[in-house]
């Protein structure tokens, strides 16, 4: 059974999705937007293997405290590090956001991370709408004219639901309801769409070559869905090159959160990986 409590990590109150086991914890961390519910099934899988494993809301998504002003990237780095000092050492597997917010934790924190998964990393991305973010290419006056777009809730709900399936799942995969539910709920009004479109873009720019300096020693799978339609997989490919002695794996099924479409490949992942730490 998957238990859910609160908990305080750098003075962020959070939701906690626990399973428990023995072994080195698992701690996921979830991708832009999304929230622990995206880690569902990895967790189940889990516990029936007897590990034990958490997985929580970052600042400002699903269920966490919001964020507070300024930058971005310092909020999720301060969050992780006290989640990490907390509970560490441990094996942490993060896609999107998780995925980049694990890499620069391992990299700060090499005493606390035994293994790190990074799934579908977006930082090292250089598609148009990376370079867009990264160069601040969109005028702040843009987010606030799309705020201001009359588009009824019921356009939105349908947009999201037919979206949903492409662009977090590989194709023909099985979509799980609740998924759908959740976006739904988070994108239902304009404004909402300009809230996740400015602060993904700030984020971009603010991460912008983080990555270079990454040096982490600890045991680590590289890991892509070869069916991301966000992100690219040679951004993983260059994250695999960067990190030494890491091991790089292309998932053929999955889209951009392996975790939903082929949750039964990222356990045997993070079994693995954790039996090399």
């Amino acid at each position: 059974m998957i238990g859910e409590t609160r908990a305080t990590f750098g003075g962020v109150g959070t939701r906690v999705l626990s399973v428990k086991g023995n072994g080195t914890p698992v701690v996921l961390l979830h991708g832009y937007a999304d929230s622990a519910d995206t880690w569902r099934a990895v967790l189940s899988r889990l516990e029936a293997m007897g590990r034990q494993a958490v997985a929580v809301d970052l600042p400002g998504f699903g269920r966490a405290d919001r964020r507070g002003p300024g930058p971005l990237l310092s909020q999720f780095d301060a969050f992780a590090d006290a989640l990490l000092a907390e509970i560490g050492p441990v094996i942490v597997v993060g896609n999107s956001l998780g995925a980049a917010t694990a890499v620069r934790a391992a990299t700060r924190n090499p005493e606390l991370v035994a293994a790190l998964v990074a799934m579908d990393d977006p930082l090292n991305a250089r598609h148009w709408i990376a370079k867009l973010a990264r160069k601040r290419a969109v005028p702040a006056g843009f987010w606030s004219g799309v705020a201001r777009i009359p588009v009824p809730a019921r356009t939105l709900r349908w947009l999201t639901v037919n979206a949903v399936p492409r662009v977090l799942y590989g194709p023909g995969a099985s979509v799980d309801p609740d998924v759908v539910a959740y976006w739904s709920g988070l994108v239902s009004r304009a404004s909402d769409v300009a809230t996740l479109g400015r602060d993904a873009f700030r984020y971009a720019h603010e991460a912008l070559g983080t990555h270079r300096d990454v040096r982490i020693g600890c045991p680590t799978v590289v890991v892509h869905g070869a069916r991301d339609r966000i992100i690219p997989v040679n951004a993983s490919r260059i994250l695999h090159q960067q990190i030494s002695g890491s091991e790089f794996v292309v998932l053929s099924r999955s889209g951009h959160c392996p975790q939903l479409d082929d949750p039964d490949a990222v356990v045997r992942l993070i079994i693995r990986i954790g039996a090399a730490a």
